[in-house]
C-alpha cells in the first residue's frame, strides 16, 4: 500500500533579522528570497515549496514584525497575518545571540491565541555558548508552551533534519497543493527585482534601505526590438530603476562619480546570471520619488 501524502502550510515568523529567509532558502534549497543584515529586508509574504517523499510543505517566509510606520509597513504586517491566518503549524524564530525584550513578548501574546502548533526555533546557535543556550531555553520556555524547541544555525544548515525530521511526523494527511515542480509562486522578473534590492540593501547605508524600492522597467529576449547587437542571443537585457525617497538617498547611492551604483550593478548583474542561468546585461538608474512609502498605487507597484 503506497504511503498517504501529507500537506502543511508552514509560516515562518519573527522579529527583524531572526534569519527567516536564510532558513527558507535553506530549506528550499533554492535562492527565493533576498537576504542582508537590514531590518525589513522581506517585504511580502514569500512562497517556497519542498517535496520529501509523501510529504510536501509550503513555507511562508514573513516580513520580520515591527510596529508599523508608513503604509509599506502597514502592508508588511498584513502579510504576517495572512500567513498565520493560512498556516497549518507556525515557525517561531529567534536569534539565540540577543536579548529577549518587549518585541518577542508582544509576539508571544498574540501566538498564544492561535489554535495552531508553535515551534521555537532558536537560531544562530553557532554564535553561543552551550550555557547561554540553555538559558536561552529555559526564558522561552516561560513564554508560552511550544510543541517542539529545536536549535539551528539556518545560514550553516546546522540541526535541519531534525527539523525535517518534526515537520514529516506533525503536517497532516492530506493531497498536495502544488505540483511536483514547483518551489515557488515568484516570476524571473519579482525574483530579479528583489535580488537587485538585496544587493542595494547589503552596499548602502543605514539611513537609504528602508527608502529603496527596484522596479523593473524593460526586460528583452533575443529577438525583440532594442536587444543589444553585441549581447549573447541567449542573454536578457534588464533596465531597473532603483527607487529612493529622499534626494540625499540617492547621492549615496550614486557615490563618487557614479561608483556605488556600478558597484551594485555589478553584483546584481553576477546575481542574475544565476538566477537566469544566462547571460544578464543590467543597467540601473536610481530615482527619487518622496513619499512613496505612503502612496497605495506606489506600493501596488512596487511590492
Amino acid at each position: 500500500m503506497a504511503e498517504s501524502t501529507r500537506f502543511a502550510t508552514i509560516a515562518i515568523v519573527g522579529l527583524p533579522n531572526a534569519g527567516k529567509s536564510t532558513l527558507l532558502n535553506a530549506l528550499v534549497g533554492e535562492k527565493v528570497a533576498a537576504t542582508s543584515q537590514t531590518p525589513q529586508t522581506t517585504r511580502t509574504r514569500v512562497l517556497g515549496v519542498v517535496n520529501r517523499g509523501p510529504l510536501q510543505v509550503a513555507f511562508l517566509d514573513t516580513p520580520g514584525i515591527h510596529k508599523p510606520e508608513h503604509a509599506l509597513n502597514e502592508r508588511m504586517m498584513h502579510h504576517v497575518d495572512a500567513a498565520l491566518e493560512d498556516a497549518d503549524l507556525i515557525l517561531w524564530m529567534v536569534d539565540a545571540n540577543e536579548y529577549l525584550g518587549p518585541g518577542e513578548h508582544a509576539l508571544a501574546k498574540r501566538l498564544r491565541k492561535q489554535s495552531r502548533p508553535v515551534y521555537l526555533l532558536l537560531n544562530k546557535v553557532d554564535l553561543v555558548s552551550k550555557s547561554r543556550l540553555l538559558e536561552k531555553v529555559v526564558t522561552y520556555k516561560d513564554l508560552m508552551p511550544f510543541k517542539e524547541l529545536i536549535p539551528i544555525g539556518a545560514k550553516m544548515g546546522l540541526n535541519l533534519d531534525p527539523l525535517w525530521a518534526i515537520l514529516e511526523r506533525d503536517a497532516p494527511e492530506g493531497p498536495w497543493e502544488f505540483d511536483g515542480d514547483t518551489f515557488t509562486d515568484q516570476t524571473e522578473r519579482s525574483l530579479a527585482q528583489e535580488f537587485i534590492r538585496e544587493k542595494v540593501l547589503r552596499k548602502t547605508e543605514e539611513e537609504v534601505p528602508h527608502g529603496v524600492a527596484v522596479a523593473i522597467e524593460r526586460w528583452i529576449e533575443a529577438g525583440q526590438e532594442d536587444f543589444p547587437e553585441d549581447l549573447d542571443e541567449e542573454g536578457v537585457f534588464i533596465a531597473a530603476q532603483v527607487i529612493v525617497d529622499r534626494p540625499n538617498h540617492r547621492k549615496i547611492l550614486l557615490g563618487t562619480g557614479g561608483e556605488k551604483i556600478r558597484d551594485i550593478r555589478i553584483s546584481a548583474q553576477r546575481e542574475l546570471k544565476k538566477l537566469l542561468q544566462r547571460p544578464v546585461r543590467l543597467e540601473l538608474f536610481v530615482k527619487v520619488e518622496e513619499g512613496w512609502r505612503d502612496r497605495p498605487e506606489q506600493l501596488d507597484r512596487l511590492v
